[in-house]
């Protein structure tokens, strides 16, 4: 699997649910993210994609 989480949701909804603001289409930092959170305001989606990262410990 290329990605280990994705959530989607409106950019209204990711407001709500990070507390920011995402005023134009792009990539944002957010709080605890492992990753980037896409923002597309022409389409009202924004999409956080983990990536499915694996690791050998010793």
């Amino acid at each position: 699997m290329p990605a280990s989480q994705i959530m989607t949701g409106t950019v209204a909804e990711w407001e709500r649910w990070t507390g920011l603001a995402f005023p134009e289409t792009g990539d944002y930092v957010i709080p605890e993210g492992l990753a980037l959170l896409h923002v597309d305001r022409e389409s009202d989606e924004s999409v956080y994609k983990e990536l499915n990262v694996w690791m050998r410990h010793r």
